[in-house]
């Protein structure tokens, strides 16, 4: 897709608080310069919305960008299952220090008997990718999938290292929560963060608003740091080979209906800006916050931080499954957690100023962020503060 199609949508829809008339300008610019095609972005301070946008093109056809649109938000989907861990710990029914085994005891096989949960939540138990073959439809059999993990040998010493779990931390943290509480993450979500609010958010999407999903737009990769992780997944006998293509992952992976109703916690929840931005909410204090604070230092105090044998050119950092602010991801700077997401979604929190932030595209961009659409938006933020 040319940048000339890209600068003909149109300009954005929605509310900006005068406070925060820049992000507007901000969001604005990223459609005419073509850095967007169509997105959304929203955000609350303090528990109060004080941006929600959207604009530009649904699709290649011209399609205004709706009001009502719904993204499949990729690893956006992991801080959301972060939110719903963070929920348990609150209040008691999960403990990050206890092993893994002590919820769920089949896990403890090949040497896993002694991963905490807070390792296992943050990328260090050795299993990013799964070891045996599996295809697009196998990602839907939750059962299928845990059982493999839970007989799998790490692929280093857990505790030692980390790397990115892409699709796996989904299972692994989920199989975790459902043997803690018998319920799924989706459903969690729903009970405890959508009880009396129309909170357009879902891992595990109801049928009846497939509709409303807009496609990704897939992007090549360009010459900078983008193609070099795409030339290291493409290299066989690597853990960043076996994470991004057993099945493969691409932009278009969760472009199927198919795939949007079951519930794969690290990567197909579906949502729009401002629930994304909502659910950040509860992070921080104001009339929406759910978590205490004591909790959300818990989950944001850094387990890992520095070279990840996944992403092997982008040193990552992480709390309990929550991203924190780094070079690579800065968000709002010191005391952010969130979560991108392929292509370039983001959601976060930043305690400390009191701002919920959610930005969803459908153009999706290789590169890791930051780049130039989400500098703009998070600067014109910054500024307001």
């Amino acid at each position: 897709m040319s940048t000339t199609h890209y600068a003909a949508a149109a300009k954005p829809s929605g509310y900006a608080a005068p406070r925060f008339a820049g992000v507007r300008e901000a969001f604005e610019s990223n459609l005419r310069s073509g850095d967007d095609f169509g997105a959304s972005v929203a955000v609350y301070h303090h528990g109060r919305m004080v941006v929600d946008l959207w604009g530009g093109a649904r699709d290649t056809s011209g399609t205004p960008y709706p009001e009502d649109a719904l993204h499949v938000g990729y690893s956006t989907t992991k801080g959301v299952m972060g939110l719903v861990l963070a929920s348990l710990v609150d209040t008691g029914e999960v403990d990050l220090d206890a092993p893994v085994s002590a919820y769920w005891p089949d896990f403890g096989q090949a040497g896993k008997d002694g991963i905490l949960v807070r390792e296992l939540a943050s990328h260090q138990a050795g299993l990013p990718a799964f070891e045996e073959p599996v295809a697009k439809s196998d990602l839907a059999d939750w059962d299928g999938c845990v059982r493999r993990l839970a007989r799998q040998a790490p692929a280093w010493r857990p505790g030692t290292r980390h790397g990115y779990h892409a699709l796996t931390l989904g299972y692994l943290v989920g199989e975790v929560v459902r043997r803690a509480t018998g319920k799924s993450v989706g459903t969690l979500l729903r009970e405890r963060f959508a009880q009396d609010v129309d909170l357009q958010a879902w891992i595990g999407l109801p049928t009846c608003y497939n509709g409303r999903v807009v496609p990704y737009q897939d992007a090549s990769p360009t010459p900078g740091i983008g193609a070099f992780m795409t030339r290291a997944a493409e290299a066989p006998d690597t853990l960043a080979h076996a994470t991004f293509n057993n099945p493969v992952v691409t932009a278009d992976l969760f472009d199927v209906p198919a795939l949007w109703r079951p519930e794969i916690p690290a990567a197909n929840g579906v949502f729009d800006a401002r629930s994304l931005a909502r659910l950040y909410s509860s992070l921080v204090h104001g009339p929406l916050r759910a978590v205490s604070p004591t909790t959300v230092d818990r989950v944001r105090r850094q387990q890992v931080h520095g070279p990840d044998e996944v992403l092997v050119d982008q040193p990552t950092r992480f709390g309990t499954v929550f991203e924190l602010s780094s070079p690579r991801q800065p968000m709002l700077g010191p005391g952010s957690l969130g979560h991108d997401g392929l292509g370039g979604h983001l959601a976060f929190a930043h305690p400390e100023s009191g701002i919920a932030f959610a930005f969803l595209t459908n153009r999706a961009v290789p590169d890791p962020t930051p780049h130039t659409r989400l500098w703009r938006l998070l600067s014109a933020v910054a500024a307001a503060l």
